[in-house]
């Protein structure tokens, strides 16, 4: 029998802070079990436990970005794009910021048969597959100070390795790069993306970039804390930092590499940045 569901019955949501599920079918919405369809409107910062459902998992991204986290690995879904999650699935989702999306599970959603890991168990994974202990948030220009340690820690890294220009290093604070990233984008936009320990809820990363329409991208700095390296944090948060500046229709995406780091020339290469040009500079006060 044909019939038209009126409107979408909300459904309780997972994670923190509150989003909304809004069933339009499903096993309280239409009483069907066989399959539900339901739109998530999920706000900035939004992350859930890790489940593992009885279900296949259909997604629709409409707006905004989707993060997807599996045991081995982070999956970036963009607006526009869609990802089959399998039943069986250790996964959890999280949104950077605000989006909405459609999911489609198969057979229906069931809060008996999501099974969300629980607190203990979550805190047992962590400890055993460390790749699915952090999220993504991003921010503006106005929380560019909460980068400053692990600036300075970049900065130290650098300098330790680059004998030549030590003493001129050493002399720029973060207060006058602060101001020197900011003069040099007035007419431009600055996003950063930080990467947030779940279970501490400390800053172990970030990604601080600049773009404008038709002018270039620039990839301003990036640092991942020593105890978080080598889990896929650079990645994501490259991954997401291109998204963004191809979405503000840029013609072009630099990064500077100074001397002292070129061991990043490797990580950057996989996403097709290679040298282009040496700049030369008097390593003396003038």
């Amino acid at each position: 029998m044909v019939r038209i569901i009126e409107k979408p019955r909300i459904i309780p949501a997972a994670g923190t802070p509150s989003k909304t599920i809004e069933e339009y079918i499903g096993n309280v919405a239409s009483g069907t079990s066989e399959v539900s369809i339901a739109r998530m409107i999920s706000p900035s910062g939004w992350s859930e436990p890790f489940q593992t459902p009885e279900f296949d998992e259909y997604t629709l991204v409409i707006h905004g970005i989707l993060i997807i986290e599996t045991e081995k690995e982070k999956f970036i879904v963009n607006s526009g794009q869609a990802i089959f999650i399998p039943k069986g699935t250790t996964v959890r989702y999280q949104t950077p910021k605000e989006a909405e999306y459609l999911a489609v599970c198969l057979p229906a959603f069931s809060p008996e048969t999501v099974h969300r890991v629980t607190e203990d168990n979550s805190e047992k994974k962590s400890n055993t597959t460390i790749k699915t202990s952090y999220h993504i948030i991003s921010t503006g220009p106005e929380d560019i100070d909460r980068i400053e340690p692990m600036w300075k820690l970049l900065r130290d890294y650098i300098i330790k390795d680059n004998h030549l220009f030590t003493s001129k290093m050493k002399k720029v604070s973060f207060k006058e790069r602060k101001k020197e990233i900011i003069r040099r984008n007035e007419e431009r936009q600055i996003m950063i993306y930080m990467a947030v320990d779940d279970r501490t809820s400390s800053d172990i990363g970030y990604c601080l970039c600049s773009a404008a329409s038709l002018s270039f991208g620039e990839i301003e700095s990036i640092f991942i804390r020593d105890k978080a390296r080598n889990m896929g944090i650079g990645t994501c948060l490259m991954k997401m930092a291109i998204i963004w500046m191809k979405k503000m229709n840029v013609t072009d995406i630099r990064v500077h590499v100074t001397v002292g780091n070129e061991g990043v020339i490797a990580f950057y290469q996989k996403f097709g940045f290679y040298p282009r040009q040496y700049i030369l500079e008097n390593c003396e006060d003038l």
